[in-house]
């Protein structure tokens, strides 16, 4: 990764022109050195700050374009080295970085333009050839490439690089022997290269060679210990030489290196199911399906030993989404028959078998028919494919190498097969190794929370958090609270000192409105206080009471939105739904009453109305029906609640940016996509330097298919400093 990051610095520093002021010198020189040690963010950051100020000059540009392809984030790399070139179209690193970017977006035709121009400026640049060589073999124009390859090899005989790249195509073409060729060269001249190592086991694993495909990939290990891949290949290699203790052993391995990893944990299933460990089995299936909820090879595997353990209704539920995805595959259907018959469901498994049977002869009527027409075509003197599945052949009949199947594999008959993992797959296979940390950082690609107003904000290493609003900042001139309030979407967690020190001002609040009367600043700072001791229903009688005597209180309002919305997500935590009880929101209870029917019976507690369902006439599944509708009812109904404090509030003050961010934010939670999508469109426009509407913006976008519009908000989320970005950016674009 350093050899990387000193090339290109080393590339730009000859050409770095002398910056008028020193400050903007001095931080152009600190976001150079994070950029070197790896900080990407950080130094995107430092190189803001200079663009901010010399929006003329081309280095910031070209500077954080790199630490965005470090970053994985293509398109604002592209974007900033084409600022850069605008600006002085000589800077040929440029054109190297923009082509880099442009080939990791899949625009192959514009980064052989880039490459080719930084050839015409350095004809035998090492870096430009070789990437050159990668663009046409990912554009599938192969004899290009080779030749690419071979003026690379030629001006350079001792370059790692040429070989393994060349190598990678000629595995991708299908040459092995060449391949191995190349790879005995690469390791030659390279006896560190794990990767190398890596390649050269797999393909004497595709030959059967199992106990020196073993030698190479324990090489790659000892070589990186940290890279799952090689452990899950490894287990694969050892589960050929019936070393299935030790295969286990390796997949635990990759798995605590990626919790996340898909492929382990499903060659993991396979064989817990295979020695009988059925329900561990099923979990990691489990775990497959949550990361990937239309992997219907996990389903498949899960429904069989459901079945075998006898759960029966959840192997039905598989078996169905299995046959919806794949309504030829005959065999799904007749398992699912003899599960409902297991469960005494007699007229539904004779229906399945009787559906089965029908599907079974009209699939060997229509292979009949390409068969009959495939041999008319031989008879003919044509050409053609041989239609033979390697899924059809019996096991007996199968290589080791034909045991297995590639993660991107559709063909649900290879259910049992164990997968590959992805050390030569497209997406690496030609790998520039321009690769950051932060996007690899396995993230949720959840909405960034609320805003509220609260004293305290979690610090951020990346970013100067300061979120202006004029009426916080009024409020806070005046003094009537004894600390400064902020406006925040990240607090921290609160030590016991403080949580002590919060009771004690709730105390002390209590006394003066007991004494006094009490008026809206007082009811206002305990609200506050009560928010701090997540007391949210106290908190929201306070903000009651805190309108009942100034009812344009815009702060009030702001903060009495987002606790109703945090309230009811701890109601539904807690399995219910209740809706304040508060004389302002009478009309609503109401309705909520009116919309509850006459199974329901509604028990008042403390501040709100719990509603329940009276089940004793119900079965269990209408009971768990209705109530799901009702608490989605109820929850509408909050919402609505809390969206009109933020109305309010935009009717107070149009410019109180954060009542559009926090109403889209409900939408967003409602699955109301456009309203949130004008909100923080709308707050952008307010703040066009707001990071989090943009992170928000961007998984709404791509939760409406737009995904290069989301990608582009990502991108600019985390330009702004907001690193989460980067894990959902890299997904993204994969």
């Amino acid at each position: 990764m350093k050899r990387v990051a000193i090339f290109l610095l080393g590339c730009l520093s000859a050409m770095t022109c002398a910056i008028a002021q020193i400050n903007t010198d001095r931080v152009l020189s600190i976001g150079r050195n994070a950029l070197y040690f790896e900080d990407y963010v950080l130094s995107i950051q430092y190189f803001n700050e200079v663009i901010a100020v010399k929006p003329y000059l081309p280095e910031p540009y070209l500077y954080r374009s790199i630490a965005k392809i470090y970053l994985d984030d293509y398109l604002g790399a592209s974007q900033d080295a084409t600022a850069c070139l605008e600006r002085n179209p000589f800077i040929t690193t440029a054109h190297q970085v923009r082509g880099i970017a442009l080939q990791n977006m899949r625009e192959y035709d514009a980064a052989i333009e880039d490459f080719e121009a930084g050839l015409k400026d350095q004809p035998e640049n090492r870096t430009f050839l070789r990437a050159l060589a990668v663009t046409y073999a990912l554009k599938k124009e192969f004899a290009k490439a080779d030749s690419c390859f071979q003026h690379f090899i030629d001006l350079c005989p001792n370059e790692p690089s040429a070989y393994m790249n060349r190598a990678q195509m000629k595995m991708e073409l299908g040459d092995s022997v060449q391949a191995l060729e190349l790879l005995n060269k690469v390791i030659q001249l390279d006896k560190s290269s794990s990767y190398a190592f890596a390649l050269r086991s797999m393909l004497l694993e595709q030959q059967d060679r199992h106990h020196e495909a073993l030698a190479d990939m324990n090489m790659a290990i000892r070589l990186d210990p940290e890279q799952p891949s090689f452990y899950i290949n490894r287990a694969l290699i050892r589960y050929n030489l019936d070393e299935l203790s030790s295969a286990v052993a390796d997949y635990d391995q990759a798995l605590e290196l990626d919790p996340n990893s898909t492929v382990g944990h499903y060659n993991r299933g396979l064989l817990r199911a295979q020695v009988g460990d059925r329900n561990r089995a099923i979990d990691d299936f489990t775990a497959v399906i949550a990361q990937e909820p239309d992997n219907t090879f996990a389903i498949y595997n899960r429904a069989i030993l459901r079945d075998e353990v006898g759960e029966l209704e959840g192997a039905i539920e598989d078996y169905t989404l299995v046959y919806e995805q794949h309504p030829n595959y005959f065999p799904v259907l007749y398992a699912r028959s003899e599960a409902r018959r297991k469960l005494g469901q007699t007229k539904l498994a004779d229906d399945d078998y009787k559906l089965a049977f029908a599907v079974q002869n009209r699939v060997k009527d229509e292979h009949d028919a390409r068969e009959k027409a495939r041999k008319a075509a031989i008879a003919a003197g044509k050409e053609v494919a041989d239609e033979t599945e390697m899924a059809d052949k019996e096991d007996a009949e199968l290589t080791d190498a034909e045991r297995t199947r590639k993660e991107s594999e559709r063909n649900i008959r290879k259910f049992n097969r164990l997968m590959t993992s992805g050390v030569g797959d497209e997406s690496q296979r030609y790998s520039s190794e321009l690769r950051g940390r932060v996007q690899d950082k396995k993230g949720n690609a959840e909405l960034q929370p609320l805003f509220v107003l609260t004293y305290y904000e979690k610090t951020d290493e990346t970013r100067q958090l300061i979120y202006f609003e004029k009426n916080l900042s009024d409020f806070n001139r005046a003094a009537l609270l004894s600390r400064r309030l902020k406006c925040v979407c990240q607090e921290p967690m609160l030590t016991q000192a403080q949580v002590k020190a919060h009771f004690a001002s709730i105390d002390d609040y209590s006394r003066f409105i007991g004494l006094n009367g009490g008026n809206a600043i007082s009811y206002f700072g305990r609200s506050l206080d009560y928010m701090l001791v997540q007391d949210y229903q106290s908190a929201i009688a306070d903000l009651n009471d805190v309108l009942l005597r100034k009812d344009n209180f815009i702060l009030a309002y702001f903060n009495r939105a987002v606790l109703r919305f945090r309230q009811l997500e701890v109601d539904e935590k807690a399995g219910m739904a209740s809706v304040r009880n508060s004389d302002s929101d009478e009309e609503l209870k109401n309705t909520a009453l009116k919309a509850i029917g006459s199974q329901q019976a509604a028990s008042v507690q403390g501040s709100g109305i719990s509603i329940r369902l009276n089940t004793g006439t119900m079965t269990a599944q209408e009971s768990a029906r209705l109530e799901s509708e009702h608490l989605a009812r109820v929850r509408r109904l909050e919402c609505e609640l809390a969206v009109r404090d933020l109305e309010k509030v935009i009717e107070l003050d149009p410019q109180f940016v954060y009542a559009y961010y926090n109403k889209a934010f409900i939408a967003a939670k409602l699955n109301d996509l456009d309203a949130a999508y004008d909100d923080f469109s709308r707050a952008i426009q307010l703040y066009p330097n707001f990071a989090e509407a943009y992170y928000n913006r961007g998984l709404i976008l791509l939760r409406q298919g737009k995904t290069k519009a989301g990608i582009a908000d990502l991108s600019k989320a985390g330009e702004l400093g907001l690193a989460q970005a980067y894990s959902v950016l890299k997904r993204a674009q994969e």
